[in-house]
């Protein structure tokens, strides 16, 4: 498994932050830094000129469904599997417990960024923990279910966002066996992927060809997952699915004149644990 995930994080960062009212991420303006502009300019020749408006499409969808998820007086985690800079725990309510797992560059970074963030009043207070876990090692899905179980009374979301496209399909699987050892009935589940549909449109190719020529990595899997995949996801429900071409064409932000095989259009979905 190979992954640019540092520099991504970045970027995804500095989309959202572009486009604040429509992300609605006020915070991700923190994560900015000198370069992320060419960076943007660069991939919007090679690839796609509309990433940065389907990724603040995507941190929409998410807090929308986040939002609305839990009662006031539940016991929740939240748990946020390859969080990257994402900045939910502090749009939520304070008495949400959020835990991050990510690789160790991220985990330890953004660690130290928001506590100084938080010290310096740039972000409200929250129970937030950043966890180094590679989440496709099956040792580490072991330790973690132990480490998780002083949560076992809690209700409990598990998002895995913009993950699965690095991940071989076996690798999905494993990390979604270990969500339903870690669920307990009426638990959330949300994921993103590409649909299968996807890699043969010609944005699909030209990403592949950016990582190879620019990010020099050929042995990333690129994985797409049919719709399919999740309405039959063993021990889940699918309660609700999505994409960032939809809400785009709901809210009237993506120009009529665009199809949706121009874009990386995203599937978002909302499982419950049976």
């Amino acid at each position: 498994m190979e992954i640019f995930v540092h520099d991504t994080a970045f970027m995804i960062a500095y989309y959202r932050a572009q486009q604040s009212d429509l992300s609605e991420d006020p915070y991700a303006q923190l994560w900015l830094r000198p370069g992320l502009h060419k960076w943007s300019q660069q991939f919007a020749a090679k690839v796609s000129e509309h990433d940065e408006l389907l990724h603040c499409l995507r941190n929409r969808f998410f807090y929308t469904e986040l939002k609305t998820l839990w009662p006031e007086e539940e016991k929740v985690l939240f748990l946020n599997m390859g969080a990257g800079f994402s900045m939910y725990p502090y749009l939520l309510s304070e008495k949400i417990q959020t835990i991050e797992l990510d690789f160790e560059e991220i985990a330890l970074y953004k660690n130290e960024k928001t506590r100084e963030f938080t010290s310096k009043n740039l972000l409200p207070k929250r129970s937030v923990e950043h966890w180094n876990v590679d989440i496709t090692n099956p040792k580490n899905q072991a330790v973690l279910l132990q480490k998780l179980e002083a949560y076992r009374d809690y209700k409990k979301v598990v998002l895995i966002e913009g993950v699965f496209f690095f991940l071989t399909e076996a690798e999905i699987n494993s990390v979604l066996s270990f969500c339903a050892d870690l669920l307990d009935p009426k638990d959330i589940l949300m994921c993103v992927s590409f649909d299968e549909s996807q890699k043969e449109t010609a944005v699909f190719k030209r990403l592949i060809d950016y990582f190879a020529e620019v990010l020099q990595s050929t042995s990333n899997p690129f994985s797409t997952l049919p719709h399919s995949y999740y309405e039959q996801l063993n021990g889940f429900n699918l309660k609700k699915q999505g994409s960032s071409f939809e809400l785009g064409r709901n809210l009237e932000v993506i120009p009529s004149h665009i199809k949706t095989t121009e874009v990386l259009n995203e599937h978002f979905y909302i499982l419950e644990r049976t």
